[in-house]
């Protein structure tokens, strides 16, 4: 039967070095659809959804029934702000229609076909791409930490519409539609505020990620202190496999974000920049606390490894502790089993006391005592 943790690791891996391109020779931008990996079992095909409105107007929604076509004739009224989300991975020909009906850059569309991308932004003439990796833990049946995974999410930025791709089965942006619903100030603002609110969505799910995360290394020093067993390392080896990953997905959407805030960005408006560089320190302290776990899970393992080394140590001073005390008592039998002429002058004269046995195992006992109590008094003991 194989190991959970160890069936998680074996993910983990797919996860940290997972990466699909073209076949050698394709040309550039090509949406060539690439032979399917093992983990696109968890991935449902793309699901549509268009939410599109205007300031303090009415929002319009299809959850059911949505196209490119109908984002494509929405976005005609300059005035509204347009926003296609599509939930699961898409075909090359989804991806081709976007090309055709928003103008989507072939580049662009390549990167969101073949996943496992760098966090990067991105500048065309005709939209702003940017790419985020969220992170999400599933659990197991018994509550603990599951398998760890990395979704790729791919955002296009217009001049009035935002088209957003989650490759993963999970939708996070079920809030912003709440917010957009409420006729909040998400409602009032153009799509470069929509862009944000999505990107700080996504940078924010990686914080209760990492509380758990945190209280599971905490729990699992005292599991060490406690008893260092085989399940313990097995529990601190896929945490710190854990933490490659996040600082994978994490640490370059840092300078994505920060890029977002230059004015070459030319589809952000000055007046979103100060939210984004929020968003941009929101993603600084999540790699700090990656860098705080990472070097506590380090510490982990040394704490690991010197319990290991200290439950030897113990049951060698006991083995150790042992021998020395059978060390006389060997001796005193030795002697004493040494059997010669008992006619001769020269002979144990113990041989012939009465109690003689009885006196030689009194010694021995005394010896016993004497040697525990120095060891005690040494505190070897």
């Amino acid at each position: 039967m194989k190991h959970p943790v160890a069936a998680r690791l074996r993910a983990l891996r797919r996860q940290t070095f997972r990466r699909r391109n073209n076949r050698p020779g394709a040309p550039p931008g090509s949406l060539e659809a690439v032979s399917s990996a093992p983990d696109d079992a968890g991935h449902l095909p793309a699901r549509l959804a268009l939410m599109h409105y205007a300031s303090e107007g009415e929002v319009v929604e299809r959850q059911h029934g949505a196209s490119i076509e109908a984002a494509a004739a929405a976005m005609a009224d300059h005035q509204r702000v347009v926003w296609l989300h599509l939930q699961g991975l898409p075909s090359p020909q989804q991806l081709q229609s976007l090309k055709e009906t928003l103008g989507l850059h072939p580049l662009a569309l390549e990167d969101v076909l073949h996943r496992g991308q760098r966090a990067k932004a991105e500048s065309y003439d005709a939209h702003q791409f940017v790419i985020l990796n969220l992170v999400q833990r599933e659990r197991d049946a018994d509550g603990d930490g599951g398998a760890c995974r990395v979704d790729q999410i791919s955002l296009f930025l217009g001049r009035n519409f935002v088209v957003s791709i989650n490759d993963g089965a999970n939708d996070v942006f079920e809030p912003v539609r709440q917010r957009i619903r409420a006729n909040g100030k998400i409602g009032r603002l153009g799509a470069d505020y929509l862009l944000y609110a999505l990107l700080d969505t996504i940078v924010d799910s990686g914080f209760p990620l990492l509380d758990d995360l945190g209280d599971e290394l905490e729990a699992l020093e005292d599991e060490i202190l406690l008893d260092a067993d085989q399940e313990a390392r097995n529990k601190l080896h896929y945490a710190k496999r854990e933490l490659v990953v996040m600082r994978r997905a994490w640490w370059p959407q840092r300078e994505a974000i920060a890029s977002l805030m230059r004015d070459d960005a030319s589809f952000i408006h000055e007046s979103t920049r100060v939210y984004l560089r929020d968003c941009h320190d929101h993603a600084v302290v999540i790699i700090d606390f990656v860098e705080t776990y990472r070097e506590m899970a380090s510490s982990l393992l040394d704490v690991y490894l010197s319990a290991v080394s200290q439950r030897m140590n113990n049951i060698m001073k006991g083995l150790t502790i042992v021998a020395t005390i059978f060390l006389p008592l060997t001796f005193i039998t030795g002697l004493y089993g040494m059997n010669f002429d008992t006619e001769s002058r020269f002979n144990m004269p113990e041989l012939h006391w009465r109690y003689g046995y009885l006196y030689v195992l009194g010694v021995m006992a005394v010896v016993v005592g004497a040697m525990l109590a120095y060891f005690r008094r040494k505190r070897w003991l």
